[in-house]
């Protein structure tokens, strides 16, 4: 299998990130609200997060294996004073069931703990089994189901809350 490596997100990867985020799988358990309405949006957005992350405040990468872009990892509501962050993850379909989610987030886990992080939470729909198991694997644990955490689309959305400590 081709190495995975994480790489920050760059102004030139607005198309990848854009088209990824379009895919009907990818944005099934992604919030709209996320997703950009257009190329420009995408591009404003990677240089917003770079922005933070020379604060050490926000980290976006693109998930590599090889040379080919396969999807995107993003630490984010990170607090210093705690120590602790929010991890989001997501895989081009076509790329799907290859265990790179899983490493991606086991190299994203190392990074935020040679930045000095020590807690980590993930929120995920309860449908989405695949993501579940992601966490799971790297030694993320279930703390329950928080109802009503979201209001998009008319309508409130559960979630499911994993926290680690690195």
């Amino acid at each position: 299998m081709k190495k995975i490596i994480l790489k920050p997100a760059e102004e030139n990867d607005a198309k990848f990130i854009y088209n990824l985020t379009k895919e009907k799988k990818f944005s099934k358990y992604y919030l709209g609200r996320l997703i950009a309405k257009s190329l420009k949006e995408q591009k404003d957005k990677i240089q917003k997060f770079n922005k933070l992350a020379e604060k050490d405040l926000r980290y976006y990468f693109v998930i590599m294996r090889g040379k080919e872009k396969v999807g995107i990892i993003d630490l984010y509501k990170i607090s210093l004073q705690d120590k602790r962050f929010s991890l989001g993850y997501g895989v081009s379909e076509k790329y799907h069931k290859k265990g790179i989610a899983k490493k991606a987030v086991k190299q994203a886990l190392k990074f935020a703990k040679k930045k000095g992080l020590y807690g980590c939470e993930a929120i995920v729909d309860p449908k989405n089994i695949a993501s579940k198991k992601v966490l799971e694997k790297n030694g993320f644990k279930k703390i329950g189901l928080i109802k009503d955490y979201y209001f998009e689309e008319n309508k409130y959305w559960d979630i499911e809350l994993y926290w680690k400590t690195l």
